[in-house]
């Protein structure tokens, strides 16, 4: 493509990319005029031409600020198809790096996926194997939250090694962790417990000062929730020592998929508000001179398929004797246990004896049933999933495991979508993955990703900020994906040369090779 035809191109991505934004910075108007939000500058969408061409142009090396995003339930769908309900994130996904199919780690659960994001890590490594903690007296409420947790090298950790700022919002297994902005992730269990409430209590002082004018509705997960932590990255990244590393989950899609499903009307206005959320970020960006500096990166967590039937093996372990139940139906002590993922369940045990013993007595519910199947422990193995596990379960499509022990095996589930599956259940399934997409400075322009992994996005990151995560990271280093600083990019006339041969051949094809 000539260089007049090429800018003319970026033009229209250009052109396409602000309307999108001014689309969704209405949207987002909408959702946040029920409360107060952090932070003075008002939500206008509007990026120059200019600015966003000095993004999609995206310069090469490093960035001065990277947003890496999470989004509840993204799937490469939501930015690859149309029409979407996610027209900025399509924009971007055309005008930078998009995925066509990200694989999930075993479990494709919250907090194992997110824990992986940040350390290119499997969860059998990281030591975050499911979403919430296993107790003496069964599955706890408590999620896996502490940042003690992790037991590898994450990205923040080498971002703050080098000396940059790092904010973190709302991201799983980041209480307690050493991060100067940090709005931790925290999940009321007991009563009286409100969610603004415990991040105020364990958030760094200047983001929990924004909690004073925070509106009643962030108590609830939803969209006020979203539009306050966005707001919160906005106001920090428009700081003087602004970060040069954000981590920010967005989760008022979970809650839309799993109350109404993937298909409704629900759904669709939730990735709608999410897709408003990044807009926002974009237009925080602008708005600070800095967008031409920045990159951002969109992460799905896991897809979530239809359910319709929920399923109890500690009912079926309870009736075997191996789970003792309280008065109220608690569990008071187990020998073996499940503890569920959602479309998978891992299995724990005391001992040998009481393994084989539970895995007698799912096995013979799994035949009468048809609803899952077992999963051995040499799967269990080559998935990398949780090592302390005897063997897992997992579930038919359809199916969701819940961990009560009180009873019926087989219930209508109340639920009407369900992440947590294994990866093989995942792979047979051509439209169930996650997505990613990138864009901004260091990355490159218009590229496709057939296929990666979620253990990929940790070690590209850290190659994009010039820090490394070590040699033991599970992922590989995506470094196609992006631009290298001038210093160690290719000659300029370099892409003048690939045009002119055989787009695999670099310096003359065979023969040269030879000769050289």
């Amino acid at each position: 493509m000539s260089g007049a035809g090429a800018h003319g191109s970026r033009l229209q991505q250009a052109g396409r990319l602000v309307r999108a934004l001014g689309l969704a910075a209405l949207a987002l108007g909408v959702a946040c005029a029920s409360g107060p939000r952090p932070g003075a500058v008002a939500v206008s969408g509007e990026l120059s031409p200019d600015a966003v061409l000095a993004a999609v142009d995206g310069g090469a090396g490093v960035p001065a600020h990277l947003v890496l995003v999470s989004v509840a339930g993204l799937v490469p769908a939501l930015y690859l198809d149309e029409p979407t309900p996610m027209p900025v994130l399509a924009a971007l996904a055309a005008s930078g790096v998009a995925a066509e199919r990200v694989e999930t780690v075993a479990p494709a659960a919250p907090y194992p996926v997110h824990a992986t994001l940040v350390t290119g890590r499997s969860p059998r490594d990281h030591g975050v194997a499911a979403d919430q903690v296993l107790g003496d007296r069964g599955v706890r409420r408590d999620r896996a939250s502490h940042a003690s947790e992790l037991e590898v090298p994450t990205l923040w950790q080498r971002v703050a090694e080098a000396g940059g700022v790092v904010a973190a919002l709302d991201w799983p297994t980041t209480l307690g962790a050493a991060i100067p902005l940090l709005a931790p992730d925290v999940v009321p269990v007991r009563p009286g417990e409100t969610w603004s409430a415990l991040v105020a209590q364990s958030a760094s002082p200047a983001l929990a000062a924004l909690l004073a004018d925070a509106p009643s509705q962030v108590d609830r997960p939803g969209a006020a929730r979203d539009a306050w932590l966005t707001e919160a990255a906005c106001t920090v990244l428009r700081s003087p020592n602004a970060p040069r590393l954000v981590l920010l989950r967005l989760t008022q899609t979970d809650a839309a998929l799993v109350r109404s499903g993937s298909h409704g009307a629900p759904a669709r206005a939730a990735f709608a508000g999410a897709d408003a959320q990044i807009a926002r970020l974009l237009a925080c960006l602008a708005e600070s001179d800095a967008l031409e500096r920045a990159a951002i990166a969109v992460a799905g967590d896991r897809p979530l398929l239809p359910v319709h039937t929920a399923l109890r093996p500690n009912a079926s372990l309870a009736a075997g004797g191996l789970v003792r139940v309280d008065r109220v139906g608690g569990v008071s002590a187990w020998r073996a246990l499940a503890r569920s993922n959602g479309g998978s369940a891992f299995v724990y045990a005391r001992d040998a004896e009481a393994a084989v013993e539970a895995r007698a007595i799912l096995e013979a519910e799994a035949r009468r049933g048809g609803a899952f199947r077992v999963v051995s422990a040499e799967e269990m193995i080559a998935r990398q999933a949780d090592p302390k596990a005897w063997f897992g379960l997992e579930a038919e499509p359809g199916f969701v495991f819940l961990d009560g022990a009180v009873g019926a095996p087989e219930d209508a589930a109340r639920a009407r979508a369900a992440g947590g599956y294994l990866t093989q259940r995942l792979a047979a399934r051509a439209d169930l993955a996650a997505g990613f997409v990138a864009f901004g400075r260091g990355v490159r322009r218009g590229i496709r990703v057939p296929e990666m992994s979620q253990l990929d996005v940790a070690p590209t990151l850290a190659v994009l900020l010039g820090v490394s995560l070590g040699d033991e990271v599970g992922g590989r280093r995506l470094t196609g994906l992006l631009r290298p600083a001038p210093s160690v990019a290719a000659p300029p006339d370099g892409e003048a040369a690939l045009d002119a041969e055989a787009p695999w051949q670099e310096g003359g094809g065979e023969g040269a090779a030879l000769a050289r």
